[in-house]
Formats: C-alpha cells, structure tokens, sequence
C-alpha cells in the first residue's frame, strides 16, 4: 500500500502462470539455439575465408557478417548475465533485440522491391552521415566551448550542457532569453546566428544533398545493384557450409535474368589468374622477340 488516508493505493503484483513461465522458457531456449546454430556457421565462414577478409567483405556480406556476430554476442551476453543475475541483462536485452531486427535487412536485401533501397540506406549511413558527422562534431565542440567561456560555466559538467543547447540548437530547439541574460548578450546572440547559419543551414541543407546525389546514383543502376547484392547474398551463404555440403545436388543455386535461370560460376582463385596471365604475356613477349630476330636475320641473309 502506497499513500496515506484517500490518497491509499494498494498494488498488488501476481507472478506469472506456469504457462506464461513455459512459454518463455521455450521461447528463450530456441532463441538461444538460433544463436549458436548462427554462431557456428559464422566460425564455418572465418576459418574458409580468414578473419581479416571475412570483415573485409562488401555490401550485403559485410552487413550480414557485422549483424550476425553481434547479435550472437549480444545472446550469449543476455544469458550469462541471466544466469548470474545482473540487471545488465536488460539494457544488453534491448540491443540484441534492435540488432535481431537490424538483421532483417540482409533479408529484405535479396528482393528487387526491397534491395535497392536498403543499399541506398548503407551507402548514406557510411558515407554521407559519417562526413557529416565528423565535420559536425568539430563544429559543435568549436561552439560548445565558445558558449562554455561565455556562460561562465564551471567544471566538466559545465562543458556538457554547453554540448547539449548546441545540439538542441542545431534542432530549433534554443531559448533566446538564457543567451541574452549575460554579460556578452550582444557577443552570444552573434556567435548563435553564425552557429545557426553554419550549422543548422549550411550543413543540414549539405546533408541533404548528399543524400540526394547517392539516390540518384544507386536508382540509376538499380537493377544491377539488387544483381550484384543478391550474388553476395549467395556467396555469404556458400561460405558458411561445408565443402560436403556444397556439391550436394540439393544446394545448386541459380539466379533469375530477364525471366531465365542463370547458373553461378566458382570463384576464380586470384592467385592462380595473376600468375596465368603474367605467363600468357611473358609467353607473348617471348614470341615478339623470337619475330624479331627472324626478320633481322632475313635482312642480313638479303644484304
């Protein structure tokens, strides 16, 4: 009971049934298998490829690769905590249930309607929002101490709500008043003008563009995006079977062109090919030589 007289509230609070409880059970046991089945397939994948050209993969590999270890992390790390009995367990709980979803995405990455578009997500996260974010940050720390000696903060908490009316700043969101109640009113309504320009402006408006001119690019070679993520689709599920498993009949894959089936072809060794065609010209080069030789032989016979 909480409260006292007419403001009294009595809560009451009633475990689960043993059917819930089964339920849940069940649930975190298949869950928890799912992440070892993946967990083993992803160390399938390291040891034929290589730990440093399993994160070197590109497009949908690389996204599948960098999901599925860390939402299997993630599992493994909620249950550890669940058996030990840390309330870490929750906020872990809540990243490996947005990283389960994130996951979808490789998915949703082999469909025509679907691919392009997730591409158009990947290339403007790691390309267009990290240089903006970088530029960001150098302007927003530049700012934040500006406002940090103008406002005659203290300490290091001080320096922390400078940051945050910055980033709330480049929001909209600023009271004019607390800039104008100070010593430098004048000096602190200039440098928030420039702030606002700069920032909320001219790097915003930048963002965007960005961001326009990658649509643009990738919309126009959609279809041959969504081909060529659907073949790295493919190749990062090969690598996580084993070589018994690939030349079952079972496992032969093909892929749709224009309403035709196409059948993939094998990876060509790098190695192999490089050292095929430095013969082929040395080959060739040998071949030039022999030619000339015969020809400046024949001019000497003439003469």
């Amino acid at each position: 009971t909480e409260g006292e007289g007419d403001d009294a509230v009595t809560i009451s609070v009633e475990s689960p049934g043993i059917i819930c409880q089964t339920i849940c059970s069940i649930g975190r046991l298949l869950v928890l298998a799912g992440a070892i089945w993946k967990g083993k397939g992803e160390l399938k994948e390291i040891r034929t490829l290589g730990i440093r050209k399993y994160f070197q993969t590109a497009g949908s590999a690389f996204l599948e690769n960098c999901l599925a270890c860390s939402f299997c992390a993630s599992i493994y790390t909620v249950n550890i905590l669940r058996i030990i009995g840390m309330e870490a367990e929750i906020p872990c709980l809540a990243i490996a249930s947005l990283l389960g979803w994130g996951y979808m995405l490789f998915f949703v990455m082999a469909f025509r309607l679907t691919g392009p578009f997730v591409v158009m997500i990947y290339e403007m996260l790691f390309n267009d929002v990290l240089r903006f974010c970088i530029i960001y940050v150098v302007f927003l720390m530049g700012f934040s101490q500006t406002f940090f000696i103008l406002f005659n903060y203290n300490g290091f908490t001080g320096f922390i709500v400078s940051i945050k009316q910055c980033f709330l700043g480049t929001l909209g969101d600023f009271d004019l008043d607390a800039y104008t109640a100070t010593r430098y009113a004048y000096l602190n309504v200039l440098i928030l003008i420039i702030y606002i320009i700069v920032v909320t402006i001219l790097l915003l408006n930048l963002l965007v563009a960005m961001m326009g001119d990658t649509y643009g690019n990738i919309i126009e070679d959609a279809t041959q995006v969504w081909y060529l993520e659907r073949a790295r689709i493919v190749f990062a599920i090969e690598n996580e079977m084993e070589t018994e498993e690939r030349i079952l009949p079972r496992n032969k894959y093909w892929t749709n062109v224009d309403g035709e089936r196409y059948l993939q072809v094998e990876e060509v060794n790098e190695k192999d090919f490089l050292a095929q065609n430095n013969n082929d010209e040395t080959g060739a080069n040998n071949e030039k030589e022999k030619l000339k030789q015969k020809h400046s032989s024949e001019n000497t016979t003439e003469l």
